[in-house]
């Protein structure tokens, strides 16, 4: 059996799309698995803010559109970049095992966002991040900073900005964390986004050989933790421009689940927590997303 495989044509959608096989071949060593790198309109377009163009879903738009198409048989994502809903016929099937879910302040020069110099450039695509560091630090300049995660760090170092916040999870399993330059932010100082550190495979509904293969390789707990997280962001129908944050942890039994929500300006931010069982997952990232919904209607 082969299996084409969708991934964005980037070093780091490209080792994950290798972790991705690793599982894959673990189970079925027998399987030949065909990566098929794509160029995506998120990719193309990288001089504009992703909620002016089309927000996240732009980093799916090409890799769905050959999955509806059956060209490709899964599509491999960084979970936080896929929508909360999704287009008719697809579905996320399996979750990897999280990597480190934090954001991280990443600087040559300063060790945390309280280091940074008043009016310091700091810089990030991300509106949540703006909102989060602005709550922190409301006297410096968040800008634009488009890219790979490379091509940050180049961006970084020619001294474009004076620090970002990148994902912990990609500067990880791309080797590049260093803990001279990363400093990751704790969870409850920056509240991650939704399935923040996870690497999501999408399949269309339809397609049992697939779902079958991603039954088998599905990290299970850490699916319960992205039901929790994407609950939230499937009720609020959530895009680019919705500063929103969901982070859900184990405590023994239960899941203990954090939510952030916030205006496009950040003048309103709202927190939330929820504790539930396992299986109530979904449930808990609904009550939040009506809880919060109040703040703003």
């Amino acid at each position: 059996m082969k299996i084409r495989i969708g991934t964005r044509n980037s070093k780091l959608a490209l080792i994950q799309t290798s972790i991705v096989i690793g599982e894959i071949t673990k189970y079925f060593p027998q399987v030949e698995c065909l990566v098929i790198p794509i160029i995506t309109t998120g990719d193309k377009i990288t001089d504009r803010n992703l909620y002016d163009i089309g927000g996240k879903a732009l980093f799916l738009k090409e890799i769905e559109e050959q999955l509806s198409a059956n060209e490709i048989d899964i599509g491999v994502h960084s979970l936080k970049d896929v929508p909360g809903v999704l287009p008719k016929g697809l579905e996320i099937a399996a979750v990897l095992k999280r990597e480190d879910p934090r954001d991280c302040f990443v600087s040559f020069r300063y060790k945390s966002l309280e280091e940074l110099p008043i009016g310091t450039k700091l810089g990030s695509s991300s509106v949540r991040r703006k909102i989060l560091v602005n709550a922190i630090r409301p006297d410096i300049e968040v800008v634009q900073f488009r890219g790979n995660v490379n091509t940050r760090l180049d961006k970084l170092r020619a001294g474009q900005v004076d620090a970002a916040i990148l994902a912990c999870s990609g500067l990880r399993r791309a080797e590049w964390f260093d803990p001279s330059f990363c400093f990751p932010i704790e969870a409850h100082e920056m509240l991650p986004a939704a399935g923040q550190g996870i690497i999501g495979i999408e399949i269309r509904t339809d397609n049992e050989v697939m779902r079958t293969v991603c039954a088998k390789i599905n990290h299970e707990s850490t699916w319960h933790l992205a039901k929790a997280e994407r609950a939230f962001l499937s009720y609020l129908d959530a895009n680019c421009r919705t500063p929103m944050s969901a982070y859900a942890i184990y405590q023994q039994d239960e899941i203990i689940a954090r939510y952030m929500l916030s205006n496009l300006e950040g003048s309103k931010v709202e927190y939330c927590q929820k504790i539930g069982a396992i299986s109530n997952a979904e449930e808990l990232g609904i009550e939040a997303a009506k809880e919060l919904q109040k703040f703003f209607s």
